[in-house]
């Protein structure tokens, strides 16, 4: 079994232990009986000398067990007064140690009382913010907000659920500059529990955002770039039959709807391009493409150069009459142009749900290839 240390060092020392209790109890007993022993021998002569002699090495070693006794309490005092002071220092210590871990992060972190008032503020609050702790402590903590409403909603998530909150929300330096930034909030409390304020972390996304936002464009235009013929703007014959499926299967969903294609071939395009030079011929492409993009539905029908001078449209919820209407738009328009003798051939056919892609393809081509063989410059409408 083990047993209790007696050390004054040791974690057991609350006080006098049993046996220091009867080291003091044995020096009382024998300094009291000693002393009685002096007052009987003072009223009564007939004692001896070494009677007087024991009584008076009885009183010299009570007061030795007596002075052990303090002795042996006072040590295992000062060992619990260390004890308690090298507690302190830790305390201090790790106080210390996240108080700097606080100033020196160049994150945004403040505190905020349960009025709604800013306590502290660390450095990397000042830098970010612009404010100085002197001129920022006691301020509402709604002053940071561009929007005061998103103060209010932060708050009471983190007061109703007793949750940490977490948002992107943009604040304003002391400026009047917008940062954006990603905000936590979280209680905080005493040591009984109760809240006495809120900790407010948060981190600058703003150049973050600004890169990301760039990355999205870039890609969005490489994406439009890859779908998109780099002469006319019109979209390519790649992003045409991806589209053309698509509105076939818009079609098939709804038998009711009707959507149209018309093909057109620029007519002596060759002659024109051959007499007067390619960036000629070019200009004669990018002035149908122009056109096109003119006289159609923005964000509703689609033109695509199809390969060389062939251009294609997709008329989503047109018949082919209406179809007609928009090709002779479209030819009076680019005859406006006077390049030599070109002119525009057009073929028309309107979908049908029981045929697919390359069968309306077809028909466009056979109609556009009738207006060729009889005179050009005209629109044949495939029945």
């Amino acid at each position: 079994m083990t047993g209790i240390s007696l050390s004054p060092e040791s974690d057991h020392f609350k006080g006098p232990s049993f046996k220091k209790t009867i080291v003091l109890c044995a020096g009382l007993i024998l300094l009291l009986g000693a002393g009685l022993l002096l007052v009987a021998l003072s009223l009564n002569t007939n004692f001896r000398w070494w009677v007087f002699a024991a009584c008076f090495i009885g009183q010299i070693c009570a007061g030795f067990a007596l002075l052990f006794w303090f002795r042996w309490y006072a040590r295992g005092y000062a060992a619990q007064l260390e004890k308690a002071q090298v507690g302190i220092r830790r305390a201090q210590n790790k106080s210390n140690y996240f108080e700097g871990i606080l100033q020196n992060s160049t994150d945004i972190i403040f505190t905020v009382d349960i009025e709604g008032y800013i306590l502290k503020f660390n450095k990397g609050a000042e830098l970010h913010l612009g404010y100085t702790q002197s001129e920022i402590v006691g301020v509402p903590f709604k002053t940071l907000f561009v929007n005061e409403a998103d103060e209010r909603k932060i708050l009471d998530m983190v007061l109703l659920t007793g949750k940490s909150a977490n948002a992107e929300i943009s604040l304003k330096t002391v400026v009047g500059e917008v940062i954006l930034v990603n905000i936590s909030v979280a209680e905080m409390k005493s040591e009984s529990g109760q809240i006495v304020g809120l900790v407010v972390t948060a981190k600058d996304i703003t150049e973050k955002k600004k890169l990301e936002l760039e990355l999205i464009k870039t890609n969005k235009l490489l994406g439009l770039l890859a779908i998109t013929d780099s002469l006319t703007g019109l979209y390519n014959a790649r992003h045409f039959y991806d589209q053309l499926k698509k509105e076939f299967v818009r079609l098939r969903r709804n038998l009711d709807r009707k959507f149209s294609l018309v093909l057109m071939d620029i007519d002596h395009f060759k002659e024109f391009n051959d007499t007067e030079g390619h960036q000629m011929g070019d200009q004669v492409l990018k002035g149908l493409g122009e056109v096109i993009n003119v006289c159609i539905r923005k964000d509703i029908d689609m033109g695509f150069r199809y390969g060389g001078d062939e251009f294609t449209i997709l008329l989503p919820d047109t018949d082919k009459q209406s179809a007609q209407v928009v090709a002779r738009r479209i030819q009076k328009q680019f005859g406006a142009f006077r390049f030599g003798r070109t002119s525009l051939s057009v073929g028309i056919a309107e979908a049908r749900a029981d045929e697919d892609e390359k069968i309306l393809v077809n028909k466009a081509d056979e109609a556009m290839y009738q207006s060729k063989h009889e005179g050009r410059a005209r629109i044949t409408v495939h029945d």
